[in-house]
């Protein structure tokens, strides 16, 4: 089938019975010429504006400008079919000033509702048409119009189709991070070790051996802490019976009394303090050893031949302790022996 021009006489006259004559202005063959069509195409509408009416709008021309019916804003949620036929265009305006909403209806029911080319609510432009297309007895989104804010549903986008390029830096938050993500450690920058070792910060605990350069302790400080005085911040100094300044500790002069010490017993008043190893604390309190004449005095033995006293060095008479000990002479025979002045020196002599 040839091609036929638009608005071309849909009855074309036959030529064959009615020739051309050439002479008459509209002749048979200027009746069945396809259209010019050099020339602007366009719309001269009869209404300029039609106002609104209970949410129903009853165009009468291809261009319409829609008004609201009381006010600056109004919602459409109809285009009255009543002078229109199948396939009829609509292009659609709001009026200066309005604010119009064209409402989606998903699924035509009602004569005249429309279904947008977005697939929500859309605000009719003033300079940019939204053109409607008539199917049977609604309305459908053919082109134009402006997108409005929030109408692009994810159902729009294709599946992999936003990249970071398109995503503003710092928009996402923690709260848009669904919980049962699975973040791998891989994408955290700087993480050598997992998670799921970390301590807590509210309330560390550690166990095994934990290595840093430095801690820092605030509070209370169970179990044990090992380290050296270059990696153990202090976060105050002592003060009272012992002292501390930075790292350092100092025990005051005159500050060590009984009950500080670590002995075996409780004191008796006239006991002296005595070492005993095996003993808690490795002292104990115990009476004092008689002094003056006693029937038997214990020396210790020695196996040493050599002088074994414990006084002093002493260089002149009267000055100096002096000492009684018990000394190996040979390997059958000991002796009893004290170191004195005598003649100018200290001599050890042998009593018995």
């Amino acid at each position: 089938m040839a091609r036929k021009a638009i608005y071309k006489h849909a009855t074309q006259v036959d030529t064959s019975s009615y020739p051309d004559d050439g002479s008459s202005p509209v002749g048979t063959n200027e009746w069945n010429e396809a259209p010019d069509q050099a020339g602007m195409y366009g719309n001269t509408p009869t209404t300029a504006t039609v106002t609104i009416s209970s949410g129903v709008l009853t165009v009468t021309d291809s261009v319409t400008v829609a008004a609201a019916e009381a006010g600056t804003s109004d919602t459409l949620d109809k285009l009255a079919i009543t002078n229109t036929s199948q396939y009829d265009l609509i292009y659609l305006f709001a009026d200066t000033g309005d604010t119009i909403t064209l409402t989606n209806t998903s699924s035509p029911s009602a004569s005249g509702q429309v279904k947008t080319i977005s697939g929500s609510n859309e605000v009719l432009s003033t300079t940019v048409p939204t053109i409607l297309i008539r199917k049977g007895n609604f309305w459908y989104g053919y082109g134009g119009g402006t997108t409005a804010d929030g109408s692009i549903t994810t159902a729009k986008l294709a599946d992999n189709s936003v990249t970071s390029a398109k995503i503003v830096d710092g928009a996402i938050v923690n709260a848009d991070v669904n919980a049962s993500a699975a973040i791998a450690q891989s994408k955290i920058a700087s993480l050598t070790t997992d998670l799921g070792l970390k301590a807590p910060l509210a309330s560390p605990t550690f166990t095994g051996t934990t290595t840093a350069a430095a801690v820092t302790v605030t509070g209370a400080l169970t179990g044990t802490l090992t380290g050296n005085a270059d990696t153990v911040t202090t976060n105050a100094n002592l003060t009272g019976e012992v002292t501390s300044s930075g790292n350092a500790a100092t025990i005051a002069d005159n500050i060590v009394d009984e009950a500080n010490l670590k002995v075996s017993n409780a004191p008796t008043n006239a006991y002296v303090l005595t070492a005993r190893s095996g003993n808690t604390g490795g002292m104990t309190w115990e009476a004092a050893s008689a002094g003056g004449a006693t029937i038997v005095h214990q020396y210790s033995n020695t196996q040493t031949t050599t002088y074994a006293g414990t006084a002093s060095s002493f260089g002149t008479v009267g000055v100096g302790t002096r000492d009684v000990y018990i000394k190996k002479i040979d390997a059958n025979n000991e002796g009893v022996f004290t170191k004195i002045w005598k003649n100018g020196a200290a001599v050890e002599v042998q009593i018995a």
